[in-house]
């Protein structure tokens, strides 16, 4: 007789449900994956443009998804980190490029998304970070808003309610773009490359999307597919 973590003993060699480990399997609860979800809403029809020239109009319509939660809980108990893996009866899966392009709609070939955490100045054509924001967003995120004085690791409520508060019907073409990066930058911090947190976007993201029709010509979904590895 052995005692199993369950809290009962069995014989591996008896294959009657009374006695056997596989008798007892619906008895285990099942382990569902916890969610947290963001603020994130469907976007304004008034920024669609805007979303479709950086290449994330299909993503931002993420937000609204059903997703299967306990699919998702029974392939993150088959996972192999160690292969990159899901290990399945009938074989061995992945998440390739292909299903990145299909599934996100996200450019895999182009340039290279990048880049820096210091040296703004040396980095962004002698701009401070504050500059950068101001000219970017409209409005520069206080130290409350960040993980520390020293870091630009921003809460993604601050976007929420700061930059992509509730347009205006006559907002201009400025207001628009602005409105357009503030919700990319929640979609990469709660969709796309989240942390354990998912609730706060590192600043460096932002001068990527200065310039949108630059910003749809990056390899978005080489650099998801490699943040998730």
């Amino acid at each position: 007789m052995e005692q199993h973590l369950l809290g009962y003993e069995y014989e591996m060699y008896r294959l009657d449900q009374a006695e056997h480990i596989a008798g007892r399997l619906d008895q285990v609860a099942p382990r569902n994956l916890r969610t947290r979800r963001n603020l994130m809403t469907r976007p304004p029809e008034q920024i669609r443009p805007y979303l479709r020239r950086a290449r994330f109009e299909y993503v931002a319509y993420m937000v609204e998804f059903e997703h299967d939660w306990s699919l998702a809980s029974a392939l993150i108990e088959r996972w192999q980190p160690e292969f990159h893996t899901f290990h399945l009866p009938c074989g061995e899966m992945t998440i390739t490029l292909q299903d990145v392009a299909y599934q996100l709609e996200l450019r895999i070939d182009g340039d290279p998304v990048s880049g820096c955490i210091g040296g703004w100045e040396q980095h962004h054509q002698g701009r401070t970070i504050e500059e950068l924001c101001e000219q970017i967003l409209g409005v520069v995120p206080g130290p409350e808003d960040r993980q520390s004085q020293t870091k630009w690791t921003v809460k993604l409520t601050w976007f929420h309610n700061t930059v992509c508060r509730e347009l205006e019907q006559d907002a201009t073409e400025e207001r628009l773009r602005k409105y357009a990066r503030g919700y990319i930058m929640q979609l990469i911090g709660g969709i796309l490359f989240p942390d354990a947190s998912d609730s706060w976007v590192h600043i460096r993201w932002l001068p990527l999307l200065e310039d949108l029709d630059a910003c749809g010509r990056l390899s978005w979904g080489s650099a998801v597919l490699a943040w998730m590895y």
